[in-house]
């Protein structure tokens, strides 16, 4: 039991500082969006429409090497899963952002040491680090699932030999296609 605590707290500290990392101009302010100045979401999804430990099926997270239930943590701004590895060292998250476009992030690149566009699931994304996941072992993607909402997934490796942001783009890439359509 008190090894559960000690991970459950340390989870949630990843998951706020690394993984729901907002850039510094949107701290202390109210999340507004800037949908024009971001790209556009062409197939709109609304991760807010479910629980967040209802993102992955039991057989997708087995099959991205996780156990198959997730836990939710708490967290003050926003809903977050946690899927730990079967022998409790390596985590996924993974969170919907409401009244956040990606280009709160594309705007603020430079507070970012490792920064990349990508398209996953056929929807712009970007990987935001502070730090660089090869030294750190953790990885954050942010993907627009609308103009105004992001779905987040973050990885953190015991083991910094692997690649945090294989499996967090992995996990994108099996939500993704299973949310809602956005009304």
């Amino acid at each position: 039991m008190k090894r559960s605590a000690v991970l459950g707290a340390t989870l949630t500290a990843v998951l706020a500082a690394c993984g729901n990392q907002a850039p510094d101009s949107d701290e202390g302010a109210p999340q507004t969006t800037r949908a024009s100045s971001g790209p556009q979401v062409n197939d709109p999804k609304d991760a807010t429409a479910i629980q967040p430990c209802d993102f992955l099926s039991a057989d997708a997270a087995t099959n991205l090497g996780v156990k198959p239930a997730g836990r939710e943590v708490e967290d003050s701004s926003n809903r977050i899963c946690s899927w730990s590895s079967p022998d409790d060292r390596d985590r996924l998250g993974l969170s919907a952002i409401p009244n956040r476009s990606l280009s709160s992030y594309l705007d603020n690149r430079s507070q970012f040491a490792d920064f990349a566009e990508l398209t996953i699931a056929g929807h712009p994304a970007v990987r935001a680090n502070r730090n660089d996941p090869k030294k750190t072992g953790g990885c954050a993607i942010f993907l627009a699932t609308k103009d105004d909402q992001v779905l987040s997934s973050q990885v953190d490796f015991f083991d910094k030999t692997k690649d945090p942001c294989s499996l967090a783009q992995q996990a994108l890439e099996a939500v993704v296609p299973a949310l809602p359509v956005a009304r």
